[in-house]
């Protein structure tokens, strides 16, 4: 018998897994695990699974499933302590394993202990541009910036073609025992206020709609930095996060894009940002449990932080009187997304004027974000304090200019924060700052002056 272990690799096409299994021609099952330390709340009430987060996810299944049961498959989802439950399983039904490449430090410890248990195990990389033979040079000789990292994949890397779906035809294995999941945040159906839909049908028709049909490439340079609308980034970001999408499939789908109308710096950069989650991923594997300390990669110690539960608090609630803030975490509570740019302003906000850790951020960031993905978090989340693998010791973001630049006309504001309506971006801006302040929106906690 084989098992075919899902996490976050989602998707029938691009997906080397179901094709290790057709090869092999053993009765096959294929599970996901949700892991019931991510219901488990921390120190400052946080668990990993956020309502709009755990209703993505669940479409991701439910769409998943629907696609195994057409060749008699179906997917077996799980919860509860993956090492203890494949274990399990093995015990009374042995099995060899093909489950994707570990993505951080805790997934290592998993293949690890499941290794150690005699299970075989095979691996494959799902989430990443390259392949393992092509990131082990990579990591043999790892460039100490993403520029470093950039010059040497665009001097000769270029990811595998990703393949079609496979045709499935091996007989469905069941599992010897039930583990139901108990879901989060409400029913599935609940759509909140969210755009997104999981699933691996809903990410490649994002894909098509975007580059083919809306031609939005063209702009992506230009408006990537927006903070609100359709098109001003791909938003292909929660299918890949969750492996709905293949990265790969990305890329060489704008590739042909390329060729077919021509290469320019707008078309690049969605390819630019992509070698940036590349970098990240491979930081992880390189770095690992450093990237989660305090100091991280800092040459030098970061400066100390003190936690003020008032300070924290507002912040998580988006009352924190800074408008701009208040309106982003707003909407990433509501969603489980906000634009980048919004997630650095929050990020900064967070680290210079309040003071906190950095990974209280990510862990807030890791439950609520629909498009979670523990490197690109972690290494954002890094950059922004200076904890990562840049040469400047963190990035202070002026949001009064932010908010000048990046929302000018309010309409970001005005949609999350309808109490703001009628005030000008002047008017706020003086608020942001403690110059003069509104009688109709909080005070800020810590205010922004101008220039950071």
């Amino acid at each position: 018998m084989q098992l075919i272990w899902l996490r976050n690799d989602l998707r029938l096409h691009d997906q080397p897994a179901f094709r290790i299994a057709k090869a092999r021609q053993e009765p096959l099952a294929v599970v996901f695990i949700l892991p019931g330390h991510w219901l488990q709340t921390d120190r400052q009430g946080l668990d990993r699974l956020g309502a709009a987060k755990a209703r993505f996810l669940r479409q991701s299944l439910d769409d998943l499933d629907a696609q195994l049961q057409r060749s008699g498959l179906g997917l077996t989802v799980l919860s509860g302590d993956p090492v203890a439950l494949l274990r399990r399983w093995h015990r009374q039904s042995a099995f060899h394993l093909i489950t994707q490449a570990a993505q951080a430090p805790e997934e290592g410890a998993w293949l690890r202990a499941l290794a150690d248990a005699g299970i075989s195990i095979e691996t494959v990389e799902n989430q990443t541009l390259f392949d393992s033979e092509q990131i082990a040079p990579l990591l043999a000789g790892w460039p100490k910036s993403f520029t470093a990292f950039r010059h040497r994949v665009e001097s000769g890397l270029e990811p595998r073609v990703p393949r079609a779906p496979e045709s499935l035809s091996a007989a469905p294995a069941e599992p010897p025992f039930d583990a139901a999941v108990r879901w989060p945040g409400g029913s599935d159906t609940e759509e909140g206020r969210s755009q997104f839909r999981g699933g691996e049908r809903a990410g490649l028709e994002r894909l098509d709609d975007y580059l083919w049909r809306r031609r939005a490439l063209d702009h992506y340079r230009d408006s990537r930095n927006q903070l609100i609308g359709r098109d001003f980034a791909s938003q292909l970001s929660p299918w890949l996060a969750w492996g709905c999408l293949s990265v790969r499939e990305v890329w060489h789908q704008i590739r042909r894009y390329e060729a077919r109308y021509g290469e320019d710096e707008q078309r690049y950069w969605l390819r630019f940002e992509l070698l940036w989650r590349e970098f990240f991923h491979c930081s992880m594997r390189h770095y690992g449990r450093l990237l989660f300390r305090r100091d991280g990669l800092a040459a030098r110690p970061l400066p100390e932080t003190r936690f003020q539960a008032s300070y924290w608090h507002a912040w998580c609630q988006g009352r924190t009187g800074v408008p701009m803030v208040d309106a982003g975490l707003r909407e990433l509570t509501a969603t489980g997304y906000c634009s980048n740019r919004l997630r650095q302003n929050l990020a900064s906000y967070l680290i210079h004027q309040l003071g906190l850790d950095w990974r209280l951020g990510a862990r807030f960031f890791e439950r609520h974000l629909i498009d979670f993905d523990v490197a690109s978090n972690q290494g954002n989340w890094a950059y922004i304090a200076g904890a990562g693998q840049d040469p400047r010791q963190g990035r202070r973001f002026d949001l009064n200019w932010q908010l000048r630049r990046y929302d000018p006309a309010l309409m970001h504001i005005r949609h999350w924060l309808p109490e703001l309506a009628d005030i000008d971006i002047e008017s706020i801006i003086a608020h942001q700052s403690g110059r003069r302040l509104l009688s109709c929106y909080p005070a800020p906690v810590v205010s922004v002056p101008e220039g950071g």
